[in-house]
Parts: structure tokens; sequence; C-alpha cells
């Protein structure tokens, strides 16, 4: 008996220290430690879609700001990480789709396992705080961690892994998947209610459908929009030489297939230069001066890109919808010469 005692004993100080660094972060002003993301609309994807890196669907952005402090003693402080898929739970995803979140215009696809993404200084150290006992659980600390405020912008999104959706075109799953938790460098915090976590619910309104419309860019150059040649008399900072595209979803080809009939089309516009505040997009790196797109049916100046904007609802015909796009210029005295810019459009139905 007396060896048993002794090998339990070192088994319990083998697995202190794994939870010995650890930070509790919570919403800032409600506590809240759990935001639940629900698709709650039907996702109608057609399966010409299930292509390998097509967006199928993006939530819209929500906006964090979450407070994290010691919460099993670490007085050195910690940086902050979205740990992703806290319980491993992504596995039973069904193959053919993936989920990620996007900050700051990047994807970050959630493959389970230890991956996790820096978002800040969670908690930050200060010399020799009289008060430290008082506010901290840190009754011998030198230094004592302080608690910072960190915000942070994100999206879900879903995209198409290539691999064949469903042979009932149903994605058969209802419950809710969390996708991060907010925690410190010493990995996650196990106390039940302490941590900041984001999860997903709804999937089971995904469904694959016989659909496959023919979408088109019609612009004043076939599918580009060629700005010509521009006077160097006309560039003043901001907005100048607005011009109109359009995006066609044409339903009337033979193999169309009317499964989408009367479905909301959604559009969401994307770009691999670079972005500028998330809706100039930047021909050159330095070159003081960008593209802007907008959308005369929306109140929002410009678009962002990654964000899903309504194109209405799709019918037996021709689905226009009108965009325009302009030269925003940052400089007086931008560089000169030949440029061109990308931007991709993925229509999706909702």
């Amino acid at each position: 008996m007396t060896y048993l005692i002794r090998n339990l004993c070192l088994l319990l100080v083998l697995l202190l220290p794994q939870a010995a660094v650890a930070m509790s972060c919570k919403e800032t002003f409600s506590e809240t430690v759990h935001q639940q993301i629900n698709l709650l609309n039907d996702i109608v994807i057609s399966r010409g879609d299930a292509v390998r890196g097509r967006l199928l669907w993006r939530s819209e952005e929500f906006s964090i700001s979450f407070r994290c402090l010691d919460a099993q003693s670490a007085p050195d402080g910690e940086y902050a990480f979205f740990y992703w898929d806290p319980d491993n739970t992504i596995a039973q995803l069904h193959p053919s789709i993936e989920v990620g979140v996007t900050i700051a215009n990047t994807d970050y696809r959630i493959n389970g396992g230890a991956a996790r993404l820096l978002v800040g200084a969670g908690t930050m150290p200060m010399a020799n705080r009289a008060n430290c006992k008082k506010h901290w659980n840190l009754s011998k600390a030198e230094r004592c961690a302080t608690s910072n405020v960190l915000s942070v912008t994100f999206s879900i999104y879903i995209k198409a892994t290539g691999f064949p959706p469903p042979a009932n075109g149903l994605i058969n799953n209802s419950r809710s998947l969390d996708l991060f938790q907010v925690d410190g460098d010493g990995g996650l915090n196990t106390s039940p209610g302490s941590n900041f976590r984001a999860g997903i619910g709804g999937l089971g309104r995904i469904r694959f459908i016989a659909c496959n419309p023919e979408i088109r860019i019609v612009a004043n150059s076939g599918s580009t929009v060629d700005f010509g040649r521009i006077p160097s008399s006309s560039i003043h900072i901001g907005e100048t030489h607005k011009m109109s595209f359009w995006i066609e979803v044409d339903m009337t080809h033979p193999n169309a297939g009317g499964q989408c009939s009367q479905k909301m089309l959604m559009a969401t516009f994307d770009t691999a230069n670079g972005v500028h505040e998330g809706t100039i997009i930047l021909p050159r790196s330095n070159g003081n001066f960008g593209i802007v797109l907008s959308d005369p049916a929306s109140s929002e100046r410009y678009i962002q890109m990654k964000k899903t904007i309504p194109l209405g609802t799709v019918n037996h015909g021709i689905n226009r919808h009108e965009f325009r796009t302009a030269l925003f210029w940052m400089d007086e005295k931008p560089a000169w010469g030949p440029f061109s810019a990308t931007a991709t459009v993925t229509v999706t139905f909702r």
C-alpha cells in the first residue's frame, strides 16, 4: 500500500504544472465566455461549386473586447492566443466542407490539434506591486501580472474542400462546435466558464443542390474595367474616375438546373493584391493609389473584401446587378505608369 501511495503522489506532482500557468479571458463588460454563431437560414450550394477553396458562406463580422487576467499563478504575465478547436470536434465535420476564422483579412483554417494564433499581451507584469496579494492569488510574487484588455474583429467562413458532398446533399450535423478559446502561453485553462469561446451551430442547414448557373462579369472591356489613360491634371486626393460593371447570373442555358430558383444570391469580393483598410485594393504596394468597389444599392461607401453582400433573388432568366469601381488617390503625386489589379467574386445562394 505504501508503494502505491508514493506513485499516486508522484503522478499528482507531474500533472499540476500543466494547469499552473493559465489565464482567464472574458468579454470586458458582460464577462460573457461563449458566443454562439448559428446559420439561421438555409445555405444552398450548387454541386458545381464543391471545388477546393470555393467560399460557400461567411458570417457577419463580430468585434469583441475581452479582459485577460492571471487565473492560475503566472506572475510574469502571458500572451493571449486563439487556440483552435479546443474540444477537438472539428474532425466530426463532413470532409466536403471546412470551417475557419477570418481576422484582419486573413483566413485561418481550423484543422484541430495544438495550433494557435497570437492575439496580443493578455497580462502584463508590473514590478513589486504592494497590493499584489489583494488583487491576485499570488501570495509571494515579486512581480504581479496586471490584467489587459484586447480587442479582435473576426468572422466565420465555410469553404469547399473538393471532396464530394454527401449523396443526399445534406450536411448532417446539428451540434454546436467550438472554434476557438482565448487563453495564455501555458495552454488551455481547464476551469469551466473561465475563458471566451466562439462556436458555430446550424451546419445542418447546408444543402448541396443541382444548380449550375453561368456567372459573368460585364465591364467596358469584356470582363475587365479599363480606366484608360489618366491625365495628371485630374489627380486629386480621394475618389475619381468612377466606372460601372455588372455581375450576370444566367439561368437560361440547358444545364442550369432549377433547384436554386427563388434563392437569394450573395456575392463576396476578394483580391490577391494588397488591401488598405479592408476596402482599397492596391495595384502597387507603394504607388499611393488604389481601386475601390461600391454597390449603388447599399448604404456602405465601399465594399469590404471578404464580406458577403446580397445580389437579389434568382429566377429562371438572367439576373443582373450593377457595381461601380473607382480610383482612390492617396497622394497628389502617385507612381506613374501602367497598373493592374485583380478582384474575384464568389456568388453563392442563401
